[in-house]
């Protein structure tokens, strides 16, 4: 999933600084995960806005922000003495919204990575989406992402008693890696070289077409 994170109502004043009606757009699919821009944000962000004198004049999240089907007219029916939305939807939502209206719309997050969530509570970068997956053979698990050096064949010198050099709070990932295969009873895999990562294929903006099978 995507993780979101508010930003502070300063930085969102900051923003809005000139308008006075505002409409709120948040996202029950991803940021309402991450209880950072769901509908409860985005009504606690309403009571916010109009103590700080603004006037809200809608409040909206729906389940899944940039899902081009779900942003239709219908969410777009705001009063047209609005003058401005603040969106709580990823990047990508957020961006959607953008092209579906002439207001100008300010973001009230910040996009932080694709992620897992623990407990409803934890959430953990688990991918960079880089295109070029390799998780086949590293266990499951993602040295890209979960490296803060992103080492492609093993750990570095610096790992000491299976935690990382960059942050000692966190385990070495090549370690847990090497723990998975043992486990999986494939640790010759490890001796295969991982080729060097084709970064073209992260060149932005990407676009997947998903062709209709037959």
């Amino acid at each position: 999933m995507v993780v979101v994170k508010l930003k502070t109502l300063k930085e969102i004043l900051e923003k809005i600084e000139g308008f006075k009606r505002i409409a709120i757009f948040g996202c029950e699919l991803g940021s309402a995960r991450c209880k950072n821009g769901g509908l409860k944000e985005a009504l606690q962000l309403k009571r916010d806005l109009e103590k700080e004198g603004f006037e809200v004049i809608s409040v909206k999240s729906p389940g899944g922000t940039c899902v081009l089907e779900k942003v239709t007219k219908p969410l777009f029916e705001i009063d047209n003495k609005c003058e401005a939305i603040v969106s709580l939807a990823c990047g990508a939502g957020t961006q959607v919204v953008a092209e579906n209206t002439d207001l100008p719309v300010i973001t009230g997050v910040d996009t932080l990575f694709i992620g897992a969530e623990k407990e409803g509570k934890y959430f953990d970068e688990y991918c960079i989406a880089c295109g070029d997956c390799v998780i086949s053979d590293t266990g499951g698990i993602c040295p890209i992402a979960r490296c803060p050096k992103s080492l492609l064949n093993g750990p570095c010198g610096g790992a000491i008693d299976g935690k990382c050099e960059v942050d000692s709070s966190i385990p070495c990932i090549w370690y847990k890696i090497a723990e998975r295969l043992e486990t999986l009873q494939k640790l010759e895999v490890l001796k295969v070289h991982i080729p060097f990562k084709d970064y073209r294929l992260s060149v932005y903006p990407r676009k997947l077409v998903v062709e209709e099978k037959t």
